[in-house]
């Protein structure tokens, strides 16, 4: 199966975002505008939008951005661009379903199942992970951390969705 890692560290992030019904989620997702709004304000640096297509009810949003990650500057430029992050994201509109893939300059390989659904008062977000370090010994360690920082930006992104929906659906 494309995507799938073997042996990877697997978690799940849920979400619900109130007051927003799923009809409205889907007639506002369909226009590649927001996606890429949200893609916009993601915490991070150089960002470049590779690909934003849609072909009848698929969307692929490919981009690449220097991570926002907590070191001091001086590391941060010694470092460059080692916390460059390829994302690609390919949605079926129709059955409001995503596949995500993350490719760090990092030996970490991860992927994501992503599915919206809900109901005329609310819209839920299920996201399965799976994250795979290939670094001997510690490898369990950076998987759980990936998890965390994973789960943290999951967070932030549902958020900026959340808003960029409110404000599309007062316009």
């Amino acid at each position: 199966m494309k995507g799938t890692i073997i042996m990877a560290h697997q978690f799940v992030v849920n979400a619900t975002i109130q007051g927003i019904s799923l009809a409205d989620f889907h007639r506002l997702a369909s226009d590649t505008t927001l996606h890429e709004a949200v893609c916009k304000r993601i915490p991070g640096e150089n960002l470049e939008i590779l690909e934003s297509k849609k072909a009848g009810d698929i969307y692929t949003l490919k981009r690449a951005y220097n991570l926002e990650v907590n070191l001091p500057d001086i590391a941060k430029k010694l470092l460059k661009d080692a916390f460059r992050l390829k994302r690609t994201d390919v949605s079926d509109l129709s059955k409001m379903t995503s596949e995500v893939t993350l490719d760090p300059n990092l030996p970490l390989k991860a992927h994501c199942q992503r599915q919206v659904t809900g109901d005329d008062s609310q819209i839920q977000f299920q996201l399965e992970w799976s994250v795979k370090v290939n670094v001997p010994l510690i490898g369990g360690m950076l998987e759980k951390h990936a998890e965390s920082e994973i789960r943290r930006f999951s967070q932030l992104e549902i958020g900026i969705v959340e808003d960029e929906l409110r404000k599309n659906l007062t316009v």
